[in-house]
């Protein structure tokens, strides 16, 4: 559960910019 809560928000911010690369 620790390794998950570590690698989920590096996962989410790499989905948030490349949603904001196709937004612009």
């Amino acid at each position: 559960m620790r390794i998950v809560a570590i690698k989920v928000p590096k996962f989410l911010s790499n989905i948030i910019k490349l949603f904001l690369r196709k937004k612009n």
